[in-house]
């Protein structure tokens, strides 16, 4: 895939030395919508051999607890196959987002046994710091 195969409301730029994806959500999506971006950038990680993924999704709304048990129940299982090791998200500065996304991470670990370190961030430069950083 592509980035020209990904939807409009999507913007990719692949790092291949680093395999690093970054992704940028251009607007807020409904939840098909969300749900056909999540579709296409998994098939992206795959497709790349991915090891690390930047999120800039300041431009979504707030994501609902429905997408979040189907990101739980449908795609992370489908990234445990992956070489993803870790992903960062680029947030805006509001913390019922951050909570919200936490907690949801939480129960993927506790129930998926999900060895993938996420975590979330206010800019892109801050991210792709932490993405870069040997552990």
């Amino acid at each position: 895939m592509t980035s020209a195969e990904l939807p409009e409301y999507l913007t990719s730029r692949i790092v291949p030395e680093e395999d690093l994806l970054h992704i940028t959500w251009m607007r807020p999506v409904s939840t098909e919508e969300y749900r056909e971006g999540l579709h296409a950038i998994k098939q992206l990680i795959l497709d790349q051999s991915t090891r690390l993924w930047l999120a800039d999704s300041r431009r979504l709304s707030h994501v609902t607890f429905e997408d979040q048990q189907w990101i739980i129940k449908e795609l992370i299982p489908l990234l445990l196959k992956s070489q993803l090791q870790k992903v960062a998200r680029v947030v805006k500065a509001d913390v019922f987002t951050y909570i919200s996304f936490e907690n949801m991470m939480s129960k993927a670990q506790e129930n998926l046994n999900v060895h993938v370190q996420m975590e979330q961030f206010t800019t892109v430069e801050s991210a792709l710091g932490w993405l870069r950083m040997q552990d």
